[in-house]
């Protein structure tokens, strides 16, 4: 006599719903958590010294004027810079819409505020947070630094932070443009994914 087979009792639609609705509710938490720490992190002052600041690029327009969202990160670079805080300044960005290298208009702006040449390093195939952090450890491996502090919109400077300590580079601070707009709730909520996205292929 064969045994009797076992039915095997298939989640109900209320069941799933319910595991449904707590995972996209974690996903909220988590989010919520995450983006108050990217604030509380990026819009912490840099009151310290450091070798270096590295300045995050964003569009340039045409003529090489800088946009208002990218001065702002440059101005407090320069900021840094003016108060004998860093010693150099690396700006870094790649070639937008514009066609104009987002470096060069960076160190264009620096010099026409009285920045050396020879105090900034123009990189200009940053194209993206990871690619510049790369860039910024080649160029270390002939200038040594000793410390540096990463310089972008508040929402951006975590993953900045995070990927430079990743590629090897653990002593950098960071600081954040004074320059705020509605639109950096959005970014701050895009850096979530953005953030453990660099943590998993980078």
């Amino acid at each position: 006599m064969l045994p009797k087979s076992k039915t095997v009792k298939r989640p109900s639609s209320s069941t799933l719903g319910k595991i449904f609705w707590r995972t996209i509710l974690a996903g909220l938490i988590w989010m919520i958590i995450h983006c108050s720490w990217a604030t509380i992190v990026g819009l912490r002052d840099f009151t310290g010294q450091a070798d270096v600041a590295i300045v995050l690029g964003n569009e340039v327009y045409k003529d090489g004027s800088l946009s208002p969202w990218l001065r702002g990160r440059v101005n407090a670079a320069l900021v840094l810079y003016r108060n004998k805080q860093v010693k150099k300044i690396m700006v870094s960005g790649g070639v937008g819409d514009s066609k104009f290298p987002e470096g060069d208009g960076m160190r264009n702006y620096l010099v026409q505020q009285g920045v050396p040449e020879q105090d900034i390093f123009t990189d200009n195939e940053g194209d993206n947070s990871y690619l510049t952090a790369k860039n910024f450890i080649v160029l270390n491996q002939q200038e040594h630094f000793r410390s540096a502090v990463v310089v972008s919109s508040f929402f951006h400077v975590l993953r900045c932070r995070h990927i430079v300590k990743k590629l090897g580079f653990e002593n950098v601070a960071t600081d954040h443009s004074r320059n705020y707009y509605w639109k950096d709730i959005l970014y701050l909520m895009r850096e979530f994914p953005a953030f453990y996205k660099y943590m998993l292929v980078y």
